[in-house]
């Protein structure tokens, strides 16, 4: 495959003096090209495995890429290093959107789509509601209702303690706590299912930093900002069609959640099930090839 050009750019945040790094990734041909704006999940990289969606959509739907780091993590600058964010990764997606719109000569802007990947399937479902100048969202295993994912964890008073502290951290104006991001299962971590450990390895062993050598830490007054975030439950809504890839046998997020959300919103949403668990939806996964088969059907189907 390589009817296609990856090139580096560099865009400006709301932060002053701090850049988000964006892959474009531009197909053959000449633009204005259809593009798709993709962030990673919660503190993945853009390196962890994004890459090959870039390429598919380039080659097999003809559609550019905007795939970037969101402020504090990657190659993007930004303090304090690792901080995760809700309501700051939406600004990062508005951000690249915005650019992108700024560039008529590069870039459809009748035809807009969004890409979320599990934590920020919140921020992408959150805009198709929001933005009304979106042509579509993506989402595999999505996170779409962080109530009803902190719920079905369970209750875990050790995280609910450091959550605590953290948040009262951040209204002193302290510098955030960080516990471990991923575990395995018996390690105190935000994520530490059975899947998490392994999937996390398996994605960054695409980039350039493996999962030993990466941060693995996060801020964890961030799940009171996920009990607040909802925006699967209100996709009846959205304000463009929305596909939704979930892997039945995702222990990370609740198979669940997503079919309940795809019954809610018939007329909005398309649920596509993949085989195999949270992770493998990536390439290499056994839901690999339904993912960005779906995803690739969806980006055509809009361009009519």
């Amino acid at each position: 495959m390589t009817n296609f050009t990856k090139e580096l750019v560099k865009i400006p945040s709301v932060d002053a003096g701090t850049m988000l790094d964006v892959w474009f990734f531009k197909p053959s041909g000449t633009s204005p090209f259809p593009v798709v704006v993709a962030g990673h999940g919660m503190t993945v990289v853009k390196g962890a495995g994004l890459a090959a969606f870039g390429r598919r959509w380039a080659v097999d739907a003809h559609y550019a890429s905007l795939i970037f780091d969101y402020r504090y993590f990657g190659a993007s600058d930004g303090q304090p290093r690792n901080f995760v964010s809700l309501v700051e990764q939406r600004e990062d997606y508005e951000t690249v959107i915005r650019w992108a719109r700024q560039r008529p000569e590069l870039f459809l802007n009748s035809k807009i789509v969004l890409m979320g990947s599990a934590m920020s399937g919140l921020t992408v479902t959150q805009l198709a509601l929001d933005d009304p100048g979106l042509t579509g969202v993506m989402a595999h295993s999505p996170m779409l209702d962080g109530y009803d994912t902190v719920m079905a964890a369970g209750f875990n008073p050790r995280l609910l303690f450091w959550a605590t502290i953290d948040t009262i951290k951040g209204l002193l104006g302290l510098s955030p706590l960080f516990i471990r991001a991923v575990g395995r299962p018996d390690e105190f971590a935000l994520l530490n299912t059975p899947s998490a450990h392994p999937g996390f390895t398996a994605m960054f062993a695409q980039g350039d930093v493996s999962f030993a050598e990466a941060p693995n830490v996060i801020n964890p007054r961030i799940v009171f900002e996920f009990m607040s975030a909802r925006p699967g439950r209100h996709l009846a809504r959205a304000r463009c069609p929305v596909l939704l890839v979930a892997a039945k046998a995702d222990d990370n997020l609740p198979f669940r959640i997503a079919t309940e959300v795809a019954q809610q919103a018939k007329d909005t949403v398309t649920l596509v099930e993949a085989p195999g668990g949270h992770f493998d939806i990536m390439e290499g996964g056994e839901g690999f090839d339904i993912n960005i088969g779906a995803q690739i059907q969806f980006l055509t189907s809009l361009l009519h």
